[in-house]
């Protein structure tokens, strides 16, 4: 047995190291006589490596050797170390055995090398006996049942599915929906007498219908190719974040152009790149407020936090001190809490009102739309405090209704986006200067 035994110890086909279980066997890749399976360590694996004709999209399974196969004490690993440690140290050397093993001593390893694979080796595995295959003929039993699950006619999630019905495999409403109409009154004389230009004209109405059906044909190859009816799939694609979702949509009327699968890989590449600028635009950020670990983050978000609920509670104290070189604004703070002491309530003098602070800047760069403004658009929208989308809305809104008449008021643009009129002047002013549009 020690002569016919062979080991060759799993390597990762990238590094060349010697593997550790666990590992990884790739299953996508073909298995040759020159080369076993292509096996990868789990570092390499983990950064994804990929060579020759290995991707790291196949599908891969992960080996231990860490279940029982004769005693439940010995894992399968062990039982390969131990046959290896025999077949170089030779029968007879228990403590070199034991000492390669490390986790047995070698009263044990001779103990279950001599029980299982001298004194009583196990057998190979049983052949089961083919069988004749018997039939005995039965009555068929028809009997009632109920209508197969499928959703109410009206309901939401037939609209959904577009009228789709899974038993036939077809939809409730075809394209062209009533195209046969037009040729249940056609009629081919058969004698021949009829005009000939009437019957080219019948011919290209079989023609058309013939086309029709074509064109059926790849919609439904369509549908059922890319999964456009899978509600699951829809499901999946709603966890992503709302501009990566409108972006998607936006190019599935392209993705008739590839296979499915390399839509789906260009997906889920628009959505790991939108993810990786979120990341910089935040690694920058807290670049700008020198922080240099990422261990800082944490006391940054909390005092940024805490900084933003400060802001929101306005507090007479703070606009005194920030209008502290206006005397009239020190005079009325001084007043009204000597007031406040002496009377205990609020005095019923006219005092002046304070200047109120204006609000900071709105951060946009991690908003929705960020990336469709230009420099302009930007520098305005962050000081009106817009959101990026919600900018680019009501650009279009007044720049189509414009398009319309020629000319637009600033009346008209406030009748037709519902914000403060002071942010719906600054965003008309904007407009004409940049001559979107022509102000009446």
């Amino acid at each position: 047995m020690m002569d016919d035994y062979e080991h060759e110890e799993p390597y990762c086909c990238f590094c060349r190291a010697i593997v550790m279980e666990p590992y990884i066997i790739c299953k996508g890749c073909m298995v040759t006589a020159e080369q076993g399976p292509v096996t990868l360590c789990l570092h390499c694996f983990a950064k994804g490596i990929e060579f020759d004709n290995h991707h790291s999209d196949h599908p891969y399974s992960i080996v231990k050797n860490n279940f029982p196969v004769f005693e439940h004490n010995w894992t399968a690993l062990e039982e390969l170390q131990l046959i290896k440690a025999v077949a170089d140290c030779g029968y007879g050397n228990w403590g070199d055995i034991a000492h390669k093993l490390r986790t047995k001593s070698h009263q044990e390893c001779e103990r279950h090398y001599n029980l299982c694979y001298i004194d009583s080796p196990r057998p190979d595995m049983p052949v089961f006996a083919d069988k004749s295959i018997e039939v005995f003929p039965r009555p068929v039993v028809y009997k009632l049942c109920e209508d197969p699950p499928r959703p109410a006619e009206g309901s939401m999630l037939a609209t959904e599915m577009a009228g789709y019905m899974a038993g036939r495999g077809d939809f409730m409403t075809e394209h062209e929906n009533f195209m046969e109409l037009d040729l249940r009154a056609l009629e081919f004389d058969a004698d021949g007498d009829e005009d000939k230009l009437e019957t080219e004209l019948k011919l290209a109405v079989v023609d058309v219908y013939l086309r029709c059906l074509k064109e059926r044909r790849r919609r439904k190859r369509l549908a059922r190719k890319y999964g456009l009816i899978n509600q699951r799939n829809s499901r999946m694609r709603g966890k992503y974040d709302p501009v990566i979702h409108q972006k998607i949509d936006n190019l599935r009327v392209f993705s008739q152009l590839v296979s499915p699968m390399d839509f789906d890989l260009y997906s889920e590449a628009i959505r790991y790149e939108f993810e990786l600028k979120r990341e910089i635009s935040s690694l920058q950020k807290y670049r700008r407020n020198r922080l240099t670990r990422l261990r800082h983050i944490n006391v940054f978000k909390m005092l940024s936090k805490s900084r933003a609920q400060h802001y929101q509670e306005r507090h007479l104290l703070n606009d005194v001190l920030n209008h502290v070189k206006d005397e009239n604004a020190c005079q009325t703070w001084l007043q009204r809490q000597a007031t406040l002491e002496s009377l205990g309530k609020a005095t019923s003098g006219h005092l002046p009102n304070l200047a109120r602070k204006s609000a900071p800047p709105l951060e946009i760069s991690e908003l929705p739309g960020y990336d469709q403004l230009t420099y302009r658009e930007k520098e305005l929208c962050s000081h009106l405090r817009l959101v990026p989308a919600a900018f680019l809305e009501f650009k279009s809104i007044l720049v189509s209704e414009a398009n319309k008449t020629g000319t637009l008021r600033l009346a008209q643009a406030r009748q037709l986006i519902k914000i403060d009129v002071n942010k719906t002047r600054k965003i008309f002013d904007f407009l004409v200067v940049e001559e979107y549009i022509k102000k009446e």
